[in-house]
């Protein structure tokens, strides 16, 4: 159906990419008011795994950048999502980059993105988490830097975020490594990550202690780019600071890809 109706629809009627995604994402949202908790897709105890201590109930979920506000939530687990990861949401509000900055590659069947973690900020998205409903799926959440934080500040900005989200987010995936974001890769430096991550499990203990909730799992998306040795350095940093996991992998520099 998708293929054959939705797509060439929304492709014809829908000249540019960004209006198509809000176009589908504001449907969604009006699908997510309707009364979807009977609506869940199938279960199936084969397909249910726990990684990092979060139970999912099958593999297959959303990734970061579909639904960066979290307005269809409701939505994506009734068509069967075992997962939902919002974001990557930053603790200021910012608009992203200047329009247009998505673009198909209809041969490929790929983007161009260029979006610069537009969103609504993290106190926002905590708001809009606190009215919902469960949905009896993991809620990931995608941590940024906000574009006007100094790269030296970096380290404050993140730990503001996880600090608003820690109470909704079944894990937390830290984005050291779009290329949208002036600067934001160089936090995938050996002495920088480290900073970074040691202050994000502080914050992450002080939470768990202060609501009474289990430490959450922080995983690190990395970038698709980085050499061998780069790749092994970054690896060995996470070790080292106990992180659950890694997300391969963000948006590639290379158009041959």
């Amino acid at each position: 159906m998708y293929r054959s109706f939705i797509r060439p629809l929304l492709f014809k009627s829908l000249r540019d990419a960004e209006d198509a995604h809000e176009y589908t994402l504001q449907l969604l949202a009006l699908l997510s008011r309707l009364p979807l908790q009977h609506l869940h897709g199938p279960r199936d105890p084969r397909l249910e795994r726990e990684v990092f201590g979060v139970r999912f109930p099958n593999p297959v979920g959303l990734a970061a950048g579909m639904d960066k506000n979290g307005v269809a939530l409701p939505a994506w687990a009734a068509l069967g999502c075992g997962f939902v990861e919002v974001g990557t949401v930053t603790w200021m509000a910012q608009p992203g980059n200047v329009r247009p900055r998505l673009y198909r590659l209809q041969d490929d069947d790929a983007l161009i993105n260029r979006m610069g973690f537009n969103n609504e900020g993290a106190l926002a998205l905590a708001h809009r988490l606190a009215r919902g409903s469960a949905l009896g799926i993991p809620i990931g959440i995608s941590l940024g830097k906000s574009k006007l934080t100094a790269l030296a500040a970096a380290t404050g900005d993140y730990c503001a975020a996880l600090r608003a989200l820690y109470r909704y987010g079944s894990y937390f995936a830290i984005n050291i490594s779009s290329p949208n974001t002036p600067g934001l890769r160089a936090l995938q430096d050996r002495a920088q990550l480290a900073h970074l991550l040691a202050a994000l499990q502080a914050e992450n203990r002080s939470q768990s202690q202060l609501q009474h909730r289990p430490p959450r799992p922080l995983l690190v998306k990395v970038a698709p780019d980085l050499s061998a040795a780069a790749l092994s350095e970054l690896l060995a940093v996470c070790a080292d600071q106990g992180v659950s996991g890694i997300i391969a992998t963000n948006t590639t520099l290379e158009p041959r890809v």
